[in-house]
Order: structure tokens, then C-alpha cells, then sequence
């Protein structure tokens, strides 16, 4: 089972199947019983009296106070006479009560001899089990079922958890590689110049490269206090009326300069109207940014990003496409996995696995959805149709 929910459905179906299979047995057994048990009882103990006078709920019943006959009739046998009178009057007393349960033109239940209670008693228990069964049945296989159900899911959830510890330790080992690099970089660096072996010519380039690693070290920090700070329990959007139109057109402006150092060309449609949505503005921001910041550095230049919001009916859709190289089947269907990464692009573009997690996370928080689409299906959104690829945010529509 993928989530909960698909349990709770398939247990309904389960029990429903169960319930029905319980009613037909327990119909089927009961009109065998009707149709053999019961009239021999009638016929044998009643004198071929009217079922409908007693019924099953009187059966039950007779049953029950035969019950009581049998032990007070044994008990009244191996008692002494001094101390066998109460259990007389009790047994007395069952006895009219047996009268008025049925009585017959040849006389009355308690004509019966012990055996002859025995043996009706015994009947009387057989119908009762054999009615039982399919009940007890039923319960013990959907119980069966239940068990192994959550035994999968808890097999399931251990492997997943097995499975996330080690992406998790291998991209810790892969980030404290990253960050030990500019370290030891920012250091040597830091040293020639302090230790004035650097020529004037070159300080500029050594302080660059200090200053470069700088910034890498601090965005991995970065990155990896935020995708902690969104599991914490403590953390909570600011939720407020955004425009979603200017939202997106004020993170193009953002990432403008960045797209053009890249080599790359941007494309902007977004519609001019105001759009209010419930949101966190920063959080939000953050998310269209990051998907820009992700299309960067993961295509080469040349490449066409495009930046585009559609407004339906009923939904609202912000998209980050571009027209690098579609992403592989298998890495695609984890793409938003945290410290899912393919290898060449950490070690090329210095990647930590946790950047589409964290929106991912970030966009969920909102009620809202995202998804990963490629050729040939990004061809059912026209606007989109030229590019291999987009990240598209689903935001169901306020108005």
C-alpha cells in the first residue's frame, strides 16, 4: 500500500466482501437448518407443532433454560436429600417456566427424561455453533487480513526509512566533501595572501575565489537549515492575500541577470491582472525562485527558460520550463525525494539533493500541488508545448 488511505479502502472492500460472504453462508446454513434440523425438533420434542409459535429466538431460549434443567436435574441426583431442596424448588420453578415456553397435546417439556433433555440440548447447542461458525469465520480471516496488511506497511515503512538513511548519509558525506573543498580552498588562499606570497596582479583573482567559495559554503548552510526548519514543529507559514501574478513577475526580475550570465534566454507570460491567493509570500517566492535557480544550473547555455502563470476556471498554474535535456525515466520518479541527485550533477554542478525536496515540501504546505512534466505530455499545455520540460505548481483557483 502506497499511503493510508489506499489501506482504509482496500480494508473497506475487504470487509465488505467479508460481510457479504458471512450473509450468504449464514442464509444458506439457516434455511438447511429450517428445512432439516429444526422441523426433526418439532416433529421429536413437539409433536409437529407450528414453528412459527417458538421460532429461533425461542429455540435460543429453550436452549437456555434446557441448560439450567440438566445441571439442576444432575446436581438434585448427587446431592444428599437435606441439601438437594433448594436446587428442587429451582428446578421446579425452570420447570414452569418450561411449561410456558411450549406446550403440547401429549404434555409438556418437562414429560422429558434427563437423556431425552440431553439430547434436545445437544440439537439445540449444534444449531447454535453451526449458526455461529460463519460469523466467527469471517472475523478471524478479515482479522487475518487486517494483520498482514499492516505487517506489509510497517516491512514497507522500514525499508523506506533504511532506504532514506542511507540517500541521507550518502548526501551528508557528499555536502561535507563539498564544504571541505572551498574550505580548504578559502584557507590556502587566505594564507598566501596573508603570508604575502600573492603578487598585486593576482590578489583580486585570489579574494574572487575566497569570495566564491564563501558563497557556496553559505548556500549549502542555507539550504540545509531550511530543509530542517520545515520539519520542525515549531515552524508555521505566514499566510496572508498575495498576488500570485506579481509574485512570479517579481522572482523573473530576480532571476533576470542571473539567466543572462548564464547564457541563457528567458521567456515571461504572465498575465496582467491580480490574482489574490492565500500564501506565504517569502516561502512562495523562495519556491519560483528555486525552480529557476534549478533550471540554471542544470542546462548548459543556449538554453530557453520559461516563466509562465495561466489562470482557469478552477485552477491556477505557475510554470518553470526550459528546453535542456529531459530528465531520465528512474530519476524522474524521485525527483523530489530529499538527497535524490543523479552523480553527474553534483559533482558538475555542485548539487546537494535537497533543493526540489524543500519546494516540494514548501508547495504542499500550501495545499497546493507540483509536478515534474516532460515530453510528450507537457504538449497538452500549448503555452508550454516547444519546451522538453517544466516544473508546474497547481493552485486550486480562490475566485
Amino acid at each position: 500500500m502506497n499511503t493510508y488511505k489506499e489501506l482504509q479502502i482496500f480494508l473497506i472492500k475487504k470487509f465488505a466482501i467479508v460481510v457479504l460472504a458471512v450473509s450468504v453462508a449464514e442464509y444458506g446454513i439457516i434455511s438447511l437448518i429450517n428445512h432439516t434440523l429444526v422441523p426433526f425438533v418439532m416433529h421429536t420434542f413437539f409433536g409437529d407443532a407450528d414453528m412459527d409459535i417458538i421460532g429461533l429466538i425461542g429455540l435460543a431460549y429453550l436452549m437456555l433454560m434446557l441448560l439450567g434443567n440438566v445441571i439442576l436435574t444432575i446436581l438434585q441426583n448427587i446431592l444428599p436429600s437435606s441439601a438437594a431442596y433448594p436446587v428442587t424448588y429451582l428446578l421446579n420453578s425452570l420447570d414452569k417456566t418450561l411449561d410456558t415456553i411450549m406446550v403440547q397435546d401429549n404434555g409438556t417439556v418437562e414429560d422429558m427424561n434427563i437423556k431425552e433433555k440431553i439430547f434436545l440440548l445437544m440439537i439445540l447447542l449444534t444449531i447454535l455453533v453451526v449458526v455461529v461458525v460463519p460469523y466467527l469465520i469471517g472475523a478471524v480471516y478479515y482479522a487475518k487480513i487486517v494483520i498482514n496488511q499492516v505487517r506489509q506497511i510497517e516491512e514497507a515503512d522500514r525499508a523506506k526509512q533504511k532506504e532514506y538513511e542511507k540517500k541521507r548519509n550518502l548526501m551528508l558525506s557528499d555536502i561535507a566533501h563539498d564544504l571541505r573543498t572551498p574550505i580548504t580552498t578559502v584557507s590556502g588562499y587566505a594564507k598566501a595572501l596573508s603570508d604575502g606570497m600573492v603578487s598585486e596582479e593576482r590578489q583580486d583573482e585570489y579574494l574572487n575565489a575566497i569570495q566564491n567559495k564563501s558563497r557556496r559554503m553559505n548556500d549549502l548552510i542555507n539550504l540545509l537549515f531550511d530543509y530542517v526548519r520545515l520539519d520542525s514543529e515549531g515552524f508555521r507559514l505566514s499566510i496572508e492575500k498575495v498576488d500570485i501574478c506579481e509574485l512570479v513577475r517579481e522572482a523573473a526580475a530576480f532571476q533576470f541577470q542571473d539567466i543572462e550570465d548564464a547564457g541563457m534566454e528567458l521567456e515571461v507570460d504572465i498575465p496582467e491582472d491580480i490574482i489574490k491567493i492565500n500564501a506565504d509570500k517569502l516561502q512562495l517566492s523562495r519556491v519560483i525562485t528555486n525552480l529557476i535557480t534549478n533550471a540554471i544550473k542544470h542546462n548548459s547555455a543556449g538554453t530557453r527558460i520559461g516563466l509562465f502563470l495561466t489562470n482557469e476556471e478552477e485552477k491556477i498554474r505557475v510554470m518553470v520550463a526550459d528546453t535542456g535535456e529531459m530528465i531520465g525515466k528512474e530519476h524522474s520518479q524521485h525527483i523530489f525525494e530529499p538527497f535524490v541527485m543523479g552523480d553527474e550533477s553534483r559533482s558538475t554542478k555542485g548539487g546537494s539533493g535537497l533543493g526540489l525536496s524543500i519546494v516540494k515540501k514548501v508547495v504542499e504546505m500550501h495545499g497546493f500541488n507540483i509536478r515534474l512534466v516532460q515530453q510528450p505530455m507537457i504538449r497538452k499545455y500549448p503555452v508550454v508545448e516547444n519546451y522538453s520540460k517544466m516544473f508546474m505548481i497547481v493552485i486550486d483557483n480562490p475566485a
